[in-house]
């Protein structure tokens, strides 16, 4: 991808008991082409027969953020978890050649996350970008603020403070674009 990305997807999630949850997703999804913007969590309890775990969280914030896209754009997904961006950016063709087992001959962990992003993410030019997390980019703090909130089932940061976030990394002007209401989807 040598030009910004039509899309650009800040990702985080969150487990308050690692295993075991509650967890909690944070996106903030900005269409630079269109000027409009996304942002929420969600709260998860229970995840299918899984426990919820902070590296699920994490893969399940890029599946939601990816939903809804139009199909052929660039998007640029943004994760402070190295997890995120090496399995889906580098590992994933090495564990699909091996049969879904890990360099050790284990099976790979949250394998139905992993393929149900690459799936989705077949339908775009996708780019994993990885952010130092808790170091002061206003865009993570605010996913992870998100994410947070959710696992606890409290409000999250407002719009002003998504909107404050984008201008402080120089993702907005001082106008910003519109906003899409994120609809909520619970498990």
């Amino acid at each position: 991808m040598t030009t910004p990305a039509r899309f650009v997807a800040f990702c985080d999630g969150s487990a308050l008991v690692n295993p075991g949850g509650p967890g909690g997703t944070g996106l903030v999804v900005l269409d630079r082409s269109r000027q409009a913007l996304r942002f929420g969590g969600t709260r998860w309890v229970v995840d299918g027969p899984y426990a919820v775990t902070n590296n699920r969280m994490e893969l399940r914030a890029v599946l939601e953020a990816l939903d809804g896209l139009p199909a052929g754009e660039q998007v640029e997904v943004i994760s402070d978890s190295r997890y995120v961006v090496d399995a889906l950016g580098k590992w994933i063709q090495g564990w699909r050649r091996k049969g879904w087992r890990t360099a050790a001959g284990e099976p790979v962990s949250n394998r139905d996350l992993i393929e149900a992003i690459d799936a989705r993410a077949r339908e775009f030019k996708v780019r994993y970008s990885w952010v130092r997390g808790h170091a002061g980019h206003a865009v993570n703090e605010v996913v992870d603020q998100l994410a947070q909130s959710a696992a606890r089932g409290v409000t999250g940061p407002d719009e002003a403070a998504v909107r404050a976030a984008l201008r402080a990394e120089s993702f907005l002007g001082a106008e910003g674009p519109a906003l899409v209401p994120r609809p909520s989807a619970p498990p």
